[in-house]
C-alpha cells in the first residue's frame, strides 16, 4: 500500500490530487485519508440547484464542489473524514466490494459494530455514517468515500435538499433521523485521534506501507487539474434547462433517475439526465445523441440500449429506463 499526503482541507485539491494519481498509475493501492472545510460535494450526475441550498451555502461561507463519481450529494467538514483508494484496474465496472471490506475491517477493529447496508452505505443501527462512490479512469479505479465522526448534522441538513423520494424510499423522514457521528461510539477519542486509528487500522491491513511525498513538480501538476476541472465553476454547476416534463423514480439498488425532457411536436428537443446512480456513462453525450429524435420508445430504445451495455448504470436497465421516460 502506498499512503500520499492529502493537499490539504479543499476538495477540489483531493479530487484533482485523485485525478493525477490516476495519470501517476501507481503499481499498488494508494491511500488517501483527508478532511475538508465545510463543503457539499454534489455526485458527478446531479443538478446543483436541485440539490443544494444555495442561498444557505452562500450565506455561510460554505463551498460547492463536484465529484467525477456518481452517487448523491453528500456535505463535510472538520468533524468528518475522507478517504481515497486508487487502484489499477482493467475493468470499467463499478465494484465496492474490495474497497468496503478494508473500511469495515477497519471500522471493525475500532469496536464499532459496522454494516454494509443498500448499494454503498455503512451504518450503525440501521442510521449511516458513510457514503461511497467510485469511477474508473486511466485503467485505474477511484474509491472514496465519508466518515462522520464528529460533523455538524444541523448544517448538513440546513444545506441539502434532501429529494423526498428518498426518504421515503429509505422510510425515514429526515437527515436527522437517517444520519449519526461515531462519536456516539467513541466519546473518549477525538477527530485527530479517531483519524490516527483508523489510518493504522487501514495499514494493519496492507502489510508493507510506503509513503509518498508529493513534489513541488507534482503539486504543479495537481493544481493544474483543479484549476481546469474541479474549480472550474461550469464543471461544478454546469446548466439546467428548462424543461416541459419532470420525471423521477428511485430504483432499488440503483439510486435515483430524474429525466427533465422537452418534447416539441413528437421530437425529443433537449433531455436533461441527472441523479445519484453510479456509471462510467458520458451523461452529457447521450444527451445530445437524443436530442432531435422522435420522441417514441422504438426509436429512443436503441440509442439507450447501445449505450448502456458500453457503459451500464449499477443495477438500473434499458427497459427501467425507458419505462420512466414514457411510463
Amino acid at each position: 500500500m502506498i499512503f500520499v499526503q492529502s493537499m490539504g482541507h479543499q476538495a477540489a485539491d483531493n479530487f484533482a490530487l485523485e485525478y493525477w494519481l490516476t495519470k501517476k498509475r501507481f503499481d499498488d493501492l494508494v491511500f488517501l485519508l483527508w478532511t475538508t472545510d465545510p463543503t457539499i460535494m454534489l455526485g458527478k450526475y446531479q443538478d446543483a440547484l436541485a440539490e443544494v441550498n444555495l442561498e444557505y451555502a452562500d450565506l455561510h461561507h460554505l463551498t460547492v464542489a463536484r465529484r467525477l463519481s456518481g452517487g448523491g450529494t453528500i456535505f463535510t467538514d472538520r468533524g468528518s473524514y475522507q478517504y481515497s483508494f486508487i487502484k489499477p484496474s482493467v475493468k470499467q465496472t463499478i465494484d465496492f466490494d474490495s474497497f468496503l471490506k478494508i473500511i469495515c475491517n477497519a471500522l471493525t477493529e475500532l469496536g464499532l459494530p459496522v454494516k454494509r447496508s443498500s448499494r454503498n452505505d455503512l451504518t450503525i443501527n440501521g442510521r449511516k455514517f458513510s457514503g461511497n462512490a467510485q469511477y474508473n479512469r486511466n485503467d485505474c479505479v477511484v474509491h472514496h468515500g465519508s466518515l462522520l465522526f464528529d460533523a455538524n448534522i444541523d448544517e448538513m441538513t440546513a444545506a441539502l435538499h434532501v429529494d423526498p423520494m428518498k426518504l421515503k424510499a429509505k422510510k425515514i423522514s429526515s437527515v436527522h433521523q437517517r444520519v449519526l457521528n461515531l462519536r456516539n461510539f467513541l466519546p473518549s477519542l477525538s477527530m485527530d485521534e479517531f483519524g490516527a486509528k483508523l489510518k493504522r487500522a487501514v495499514f494493519n491491513q496492507a502489510g508493507k506501507v510506503v509513503n509518498y511525498s508529493l513534489t513541488s513538480a507534482d503539486q504543479d501538476e495537481i493544481q493544474a487539474i483543479k484549476v481546469r476541472i474541479f474549480a472550474n465553476p461550469a464543471f461544478v454547476y454546469g446548466q439546467t434547462p428548462r424543461t416541459a416534463i419532470m420525471k423521477e423514480k428511485y430504483f432499488h439498488g440503483g439510486g435515483l433517475v430524474k429525466l427533465a425532457v422537452n418534447v416539441d411536436h413528437g421530437y425529443l428537443k433537449q433531455i436533461h439526465i441527472t441523479g445519484d446512480f453510479f456509471s462510467n456513462l458520458d451523461v452529457r453525450g447521450l444527451e445530445k445523441v437524443l436530442a432531435g429524435k422522435m420522441f417514441q420508445p422504438a426509436i429512443i430504445r436503441p440509442v439507450l440500449d447501445q449505450w448502456l451495455q458500453k457503459t451500464p448504470i449499477q443495477n438500473i436497465t434499458t427497459e427501467q429506463v425507458l419505462d420512466l421516460l414514457f411510463g
